[in-house]
């Protein structure tokens, strides 16, 4: 596929909520621009933990990581986090680096955010199905009822 970098922005999903209601000026949400590497090998979001201080995220769990030479690290799952990609957005929790690690655009915020990978153009891109808004597929569930619209 070749490695390619997307330029994404990170929020403090916590701050944006305290803006939201009030709490603190929406200049004191934190976040940051950052270009992530495309890796659909990898599950969740990666981040160093220089952008975990920048970001003010809490530890939610720690967690044992398998990286791309085979070590074995016991990270921080940290946040909430948002993620911004265009006009798609994905709120969940990054795995935090200790050092100077890349940020990786994993699997998991892509399907959140319903993108598909263009190796030939090395590009993300919304799904064609749905290009409007992300459509997110739950497998098994039973609507009752007349369903939504």
């Amino acid at each position: 596929m070749g490695a390619f970098t997307v330029s994404i922005e990170l929020t403090n999903e916590r701050d944006e909520i305290l803006a939201e209601e009030g709490h603190v000026p929406l200049t004191g949400v934190r976040r940051v621009e950052v270009n992530a590497l495309v890796d659909t090998g990898a599950t969740m979001l990666v981040i160093p933990e220089s952008v975990r201080q920048d970001l003010g995220l809490r530890t939610l769990d720690r967690k044992l990581i398998g990286i791309a030479d085979g070590t074995v690290l016991e990270c921080d799952v940290v946040g909430p986090i948002k993620v911004r990609f265009q006009d798609r957005t994905s709120v969940g929790s990054a795995i935090a680096i200790p050092g100077r690690a890349s940020i990786l655009f994993g699997a998991l915020q892509m399907e959140e955010m319903d993108l598909l990978v263009d190796p030939l153009r090395q590009r993300l891109i919304p799904n064609p199905r749905s290009p409007e808004r992300a459509m997110v597929f739950a497998v098994g569930v039973i609507v009752h009822g007349p369903a939504p619209r």
